[in-house]
């Protein structure tokens, strides 16, 4: 019976961090997603366009988003090629800063 009790106490606690953990998660998700401010693809800085056609001309820029990274404006765009997307993290001077593929396209 103790073994049980102890059993059902770990369980219980285990329960209690992981939906703790899952929602600090999701709180600093949405914290990021709330400095993001979507932009029209149009609007882009010449720089940034200049680098998305030279360095990833095979892809479609999708969805682009402006924030501030160390005081600078740097650009979030997600670009797709066929049922592949990558998202680029660029500054306004045209610099790639990151870039993740992110395989599938979601659908």
């Amino acid at each position: 019976m103790r073994k049980l009790s102890f059993l059902l106490a770990f369980a219980v606690l285990s329960l209690v961090s992981t939906t703790s953990f899952a929602q600090d998660m999701k709180e600093e998700v949405k914290e990021v997603v709330q400095d993001k401010v979507e932009v029209q693809i149009s609007e882009l800085p010449a720089a940034v366009t200049k680098t998305l056609g030279e360095q990833f001309a095979e892809y479609s820029a999708e969805k682009a988003f402006k924030s501030v990274q160390d005081g600078k404006d740097v650009y979030y765009v997600k670009l797709v090629k066929d049922e592949a997307h990558e998202i680029v993290l660029i500054d306004a001077e045209g610099i790639v800063l990151e870039q993740s593929e992110k395989g599938e396209k979601s659908k």
